[in-house]
């Protein structure tokens, strides 16, 4: 969608038309390849001019088993001779980038995948080492050192060390709390083992524990929404995301013929955990975000969104800095060889980068609205990339305050709650002409 008239945005919103959810700008489908030499030059220079705080992105692709929505890069495999080769590349990885962020603030590291909760004590003791003896930085002095958990591989021992390495922010994928549903994703565990490890990681001493949910499962009706989402503010975790499932080619629902998730029965499902989370005491932060105390939330999400760096390592992860996004290369339809093909890539090059997208001034602009609209600061805008949004945007954000969608205060432009509502349709309009050309073309055929 480009930049439309009010009637036009008017008519998508009366009709419930949903858009993907927009965590990044451009959108991964608008990389393409990009000259090696020219790729790594804009790396340097944005490392290079870096002051900080800086952001890590760690991506471990190993799962127990590859889930029907999955369309990230993950393994179904827990060989830990497999897993031990792939921390020695990472390390490797990371050590090409070492020069330049050894010195910068180091605010987040994010152990992402896949599932690296997989990972043994040890394995996970030489990530966090290697990452504090490649960067001069105690990890314990890290404002946020996070994991993405599944619930079946929480254990008390297991957990309690990986405290005592550091981590102090646990995701925890419950995606459901329904027994069908649980089955129909493909986790081969019942409802009572999320209960379980949330108990575990409060009892273990983590200090923000964020529970996910999905709504649009198969065969998942209003009813079992509700439950999913009470149950989940009665275990009252620090923080909560409920995401509207996302449908890719190539994954285990694209398989079974699940194709397409009603736009209005989902904007209700959104409706009622924003209710209620809110009724319960919860701040909402983003469109799929509520976090409530002190420790609740999900910072190096809010630092992507304000524009800082995060440096991505590991197969399948991206890198978001000043003058280039980039990903290292990964295949959801060939999965193993996609790994194969990024130890191989570590070995001879020293890191995984494949593709990405340049950016430019204005791309930088685009990328500020689409992700920090819901509340932009003014001065913010101003002072890293100058002037106001209104010089560029002017006539679209006319149309977005005159359809009530946005409001304007001295200093701010903010969402409304139903602009909020409808942020992944809304943020279209700022996507560039080559970004959308980019989204038309791709065929998904990785």
């Amino acid at each position: 969608m480009s930049a439309g008239t009010a009637e036009e945005i008017s008519a998508l919103l009366d009709r419930e038309v949903r858009a993907d959810y927009a965590y990044m700008y451009p959108p991964r489908q608008a990389y393409g390849r990009i000259e090696p030499h020219a790729l790594t030059e804009a790396v340097t220079r944005s490392l290079e001019a870096a002051r900080g705080p800086l952001n890590l992105y760690l991506h471990f692709p190993f799962c127990e088993q590859i889930c029907g929505f999955c369309n990230l890069f993950s393994v179904a495999s827990s060989d830990d001779d497999l897993i031990d080769a792939y921390i020695a590349a990472l390390l490797k990885e990371l050590a090409g980038y070492a020069d330049m962020l050894r010195g910068l603030p180091l605010d987040t590291v994010y152990l992402g995948g896949g599932t690296p909760s997989v990972m043994s004590p040890a394995q996970l003791a030489t990530v966090l080492d290697g990452v504090s003896e490649q960067l001069g930085t105690d990890l314990q002095q890290v404002p946020e050192v996070a994991m993405e958990v599944s619930p079946s591989t929480v254990e008390p021992a297991k957990f309690r060390e990986f405290r005592r390495l550091g981590i102090n922010r646990v995701n925890l994928g419950f995606q459901s709390l329904e027994d069908a549903e649980l089955s129909g994703i493909g986790r081969a565990y019942a409802s009572d083992i999320p209960y379980k490890a949330l108990d575990i990681v409060a009892e273990t001493g983590f200090r923000n524990v964020c529970v996910d949910l999905i709504y649009g499962l198969p065969g998942q009706d209003h009813a079992a929404w509700r439950r999913s989402v009470d149950k989940v503010i009665e275990l009252g975790p620090d923080t909560v995301c409920a995401y509207a499932l996302t449908l890719r080619p190539r994954t285990g629902f694209a398989g079974q013929g699940y194709l397409s998730v009603s736009g209005p029965d989902q904007y209700a499902k959104y409706d009622y955990a924003d209710e209620r989370l809110r009724q319960e005491g919860y701040r909402r932060q983003t469109h799929v975000r509520w976090a409530r105390g002190e420790d609740g939330g999900y910072r190096q999400k809010a630092n992507h969104w304000a524009l800082q760096p995060i440096v991505g390592i590991g197969a399948g992860a991206r890198g978001y800095l000043w003058e280039c996004d980039y990903r290292n290369g990964y295949s959801v339809r060939h999965r193993m060889r996609g790994l194969r093909q990024y130890l191989d890539a570590v070995s001879e090059h020293g890191h995984g980068r494949t593709d990405g997208y340049l950016m430019t001034p204005d791309e930088r602009r685009r990328k500020a609205l689409v992700l920090a609209l819901i509340d932009l600061d003014l001065d913010w805008y101003a002072g890293i990339l100058g002037g106001a949004p209104e010089e560029h945007f002017g006539p679209y954000l006319d149309v977005l305050e005159d359809l009530a969608l946005l409001e304007r205060s001295p200093g701010t432009l903010r969402l409304t709650d139903r602009g909020v509502r409808h942020r992944d349709v809304l943020v279209q309009g700022f996507f560039s002409p080559e970004v959308r050309r980019r989204l038309a073309s791709f065929d998904y055929d990785e």
